[in-house]
């Protein structure tokens, strides 16, 4: 049927490892298929036929596959029933069995013949759909993958059929005929999708990874995703530069996947009963859209942002203090997005609330219940890994039924926390918070000190004088260390200097200055690029800036006094007439 091998694996797998390998690529193809968002499950069938066929596959030609499908008015659950795949072997035989069965009872299955029935989302429009059909025959360990395509449709997979089989031990990865190994959606299979494939069957599943988006339904929630971007993000984008002063890729795309996930998740609860509290808000982009969305909510921060003027007055902004004092008894949902010293403290304030107040958190910022920093105990994982497992732990002491999940958003810290209240009575309540205190007074070095509604300037500008000095001189004498000579107008030469990798800076700044300049967002870069006179900051590099010229910038910093001139060993590279900058006489 398969006659020729593409690709075969050099060493021997179990043919469980086989099967597990397989159904992951078919339950989660956009962990390899970058074309793919989404898939939704429609059915898994075990079947059980016979006729004048060699293999229950011929009867699932692509032709028939395609004539079926234009009969479909959608591609659903509801169209994709028991009568579609009955209607391509009840001809052959009409004594055929059909049942519905689990993935559980397939992987449990030493023998038999199943057929999954799927749909494909494409990445690029959520509108675009495919159907795709696999056939696992247990009896040969053989997996046929079918995909049909209309001539002028975009193919997110082979247009043709393609086979894993496991024989003697060995993964391989077969086509029908030579004709399709010669085509880039071969190279894909060969070159992309079987090494993965090879990868996932030689983990020893010592990795405790965390599924993406594993508590909400993946193909809705990507639907929900694009509509939400096409109804809010054109209008966004035209104020929020100017009002957000934060990058536009980041926070509104990132809101809105959050959005689209709570959204999801809260489908199991009538809308009416819905009354969520954004604890820190930050810049209330969660709660205009929750709002826009009929969901009833508020946010609240400790100082208002510039960002809310853009939003309507339906949009429930407050100014105040979230303190472990605090009470939201009408709250069934407290969120916490990146809030974080408030974090550890969410499941105790949601216990506090009501015995119907859950929890959503976004662990970032690691810390603990006094307001100080989290101490690491584990160095075993990571500072984060070890974060999220001790929120979880809270969540638990506070009796909340939690779940981990991970987000598709463009964060670093992607995994949250959803906490089911457990509590069925007042007195239940109460008897865990009596229980919890203990542990929360053990883990407080002080009293909690809410944050200031004065946010800090952590930019670097703020640094002392003497300080700042220091740095930049140790840094141009180790730019120039090695020289790059270029000739100036006068014929003279002039050193630029070589490029150096950020990193390496940090050998020659004392541990005292580092630690200064820690305690400012993004540290060494960001003080580099207040100098941007100076210096050239550009993908985790750095260089001396070779100085701009009068004509380029015009009037714009011709009363400034040129730095080159003064504090580079052959002085500025521009004549006093060429500088932007203004040079002093000799």
């Amino acid at each position: 049927m398969f006659p020729v091998p593409l690709a075969t694996s050099s060493e021997e797998i179990p043919v469980s490892v086989f099967w597990e390998v397989v159904l992951l690529y078919h339950n989660r193809p956009y962990l390899v298929n970058k074309l793919v968002t989404a898939n939704t499950k429609i059915s898994l069938y075990k079947i059980d036929c016979k006729g004048s066929f060699g293999h229950i596959s011929e009867l699932f030609k692509l032709s028939s596959i395609l004539y079926e499908r234009r009969k479909l008015k959608e591609l659903s659950k509801e169209s994709l029933n028991d009568d579609f795949i009955k209607s391509f072997v009840e001809c052959y035989d009409k004594n055929f069995k059909l049942d519905k069965i689990n993935e559980e009872t397939f992987l449990d299955s030493f023998s038999g013949v199943y057929i999954s029935v799927q749909v494909l989302i494409s990445r690029r429009s959520t509108d675009h759909r495919v159907l795709e059909l696999a056939i696992f025959d247990k009896d040969t360990n053989s997996a046929i993958f079918l995909t049909a395509y209309e001539n002028s449709e975009d193919m997110l997979t082979p247009n043709f059929p393609y086979e894993f089989n496991w024989k003697n031990g060995c993964f391989g990865l077969n086509l029908q005929n030579f004709e399709d190994a010669d085509t880039s959606k071969a190279e894909w299979l060969a070159l992309t999708l079987f090494p993965k494939l090879l990868k996932w069957s030689q983990d020893d599943g010592s990795k405790n990874t965390i599924r993406s988006l594993s508590l909400v339904a993946l193909d809705e929630y990507c639907v929900l995703y694009e509509r939400l971007k096409r109804t809010y993000v054109k209008d966004l984008l035209k104020d929020w530069i100017d009002k957000a002063k934060t990058d536009p890729q980041k926070y509104i795309f990132e809101d809105i996947a959050i959005s689209a996930y709570l959204i999801c998740l809260w489908q199991n609860y009538p809308k009416e009963e819905i009354n969520f509290v954004d604890c820190g808000c930050g810049n209330g982009l969660l709660v205009y859209i929750l709002n826009q969305e009929g969901l009833k909510g508020y946010g609240i921060d400790i100082r208002k942002r510039a960002v809310w003027d853009i939003y309507p007055k339906e949009t429930r902004l407050e100014v105040g203090t979230v303190t472990p004092d605090s009470s939201f008894p009408d709250a069934t949902w407290l969120i916490g997005n990146h809030s974080d010293e408030l974090t550890p403290w969410l499941p105790v304030i949601a216990l506090k609330s009501s015995r119907k107040t859950n929890v959503f958190v976004i662990p970032c910022c690691p810390y603990d219940f006094g307001g100080e920093k989290y101490v690491r105990k584990n160095t075993k994982v990571s500072a984060y890994a070890e974060y999220l497992t001790y929120i979880e732990a809270i969540f638990e002491k506070c009796q909340f039924e939690v779940d981990v999940d991970k987000l598709r958003i463009p964060s670093t810290k992607k995994v949250c926390l959803v906490g089911l209240t457990s509590c069925s009575t007042d007195e239940e309540v109460v008897k865990v918070l009596e229980e919890v205190q203990p542990f929360i007074e053990s883990k407080m070095a002080r009293t909690f000190i809410a944050r200031s509604n004065v946010e800090a300037v952590r930019n670097c500008t703020q640094l002392k004088r003497e300080l700042t000095d220091r740095l930049i001189f140790l840094i141009v004498d180790f730019l120039l260390k090695e020289e790059d000579l270029v000739f100036k107008k006068d014929g003279q030469f002039w050193n630029k200097g070589l490029t150096y990798e950020i990193a390496d800076l940090a050998t020659i700044i004392s541990s005292e200055d580092l630690k200064a300049l820690k305690l400012q967002c993004g540290g060494l870069q960001t003080l580099m690029k207040n100098f941007r006179y100076i210096f050239e900051v550009d993908k985790g590099t750095v260089r001396l800036r070779q100085p701009t010229t009068y004509h380029v910038t015009k009037e714009k910093y011709r009363t400034k006094p040129c730095w080159f001139q003064k504090n580079h060993p052959q002085g500025c590279f521009n004549t006093a007439e060429d500088c932007s900058y203004k040079h002093s006489v000799p």
